[in-house]
């Protein structure tokens, strides 16, 4: 088991949850636009269950220390890693279907290995990571063993990765000169702000780092995901 890394503080917490009501807002304006359109629907649930991810987080960084509630954010990490990770796998399926298409995607052998990593992620993750109270410190901390790190890292950012590769591919096939460029170049670039921004919190948090302005300059990679969102389905 890796040696606990200590909570980031309220503020940080505080921001997260002002990123997941944006992320919140922005998937109901992508799901109104047009909800019979598959990729709408995905898109918009993807960044639900991101908003998700961040919402618990940022709670359990802002609720008052108290040893005695322990099990309460335990839960809420649970359900925060296991919402990042689903995020992640209807991310790739997102990327998926933009680039090969409804029919493409939907098939056992496609989708399948999507949605085991998912459920292998959740797997390793929840009964290797817990939240503890530092007492030295007074703050929480996030213990993780290897198994954790694989299922809360390298799967969703594996993950993550799969779609930005094609949804960059999307972006090539498309004329520069066309009107919807520049919407696939925000939802390409959105992606891969996610992705960085998952990879740079793990670290953060594996490396035990507590200096407050480093959180929110990794924060910023999801403030921005959520403009670039924005931008290409407004």
């Amino acid at each position: 088991m890796i040696a606990p890394a200590s909570s980031p503080g309220p503020l940080i917490g505080m921001i997260f949850l002002i990123d997941a009501i944006i992320l919140d807002f922005v998937a109901v304006l992508v799901f109104r636009k047009d909800s019979k359109n598959l990729l709408n629907r995905l898109t918009a649930l993807a960044m639900i269950t991101f908003g998700a991810y961040l919402f618990f987080e940022g709670v359990i960084y802002i609720l008052p220390l108290d040893f005695y509630y322990l099990g309460v954010f335990n839960i809420f990490r649970d359900i925060s890693a296991s919402c990042a990770i689903i995020a992640a796998v209807i991310g790739a399926l997102t990327g998926v279907l933009i680039f090969k298409g409804e029919h493409y995607v939907s098939r056992v052998r496609v989708a399948g290995p999507i949605l085991a990593a998912g459920v292998i992620g959740i797997i390793l993750t929840l009964p290797n990571d817990s939240v503890s109270y530092i007492e030295t410190q007074d703050s929480l901390g996030f213990a993780m063993s290897i198994w954790a790190i694989i299922g809360l890292l390298l799967i969703p950012v594996s993950l993550m990765a799969v779609a930005t590769y094609y949804f960059v591919r999307t972006l090539r096939s498309v004329d520069r000169t066309h009107a919807k460029y520049q919407k696939a170049l925000a939802l390409s670039s959105a992606l891969l702000l996610i992705t960085v921004g998952i990879a740079y919190y793990s670290a953060f948090n594996l490396l035990g780092i507590t200096l407050p302005f480093l959180g929110l300059l990794g924060h910023l990679f999801f403030l921005l995901a959520s403009f670039c969102f924005f931008y290409a389905f407004r």
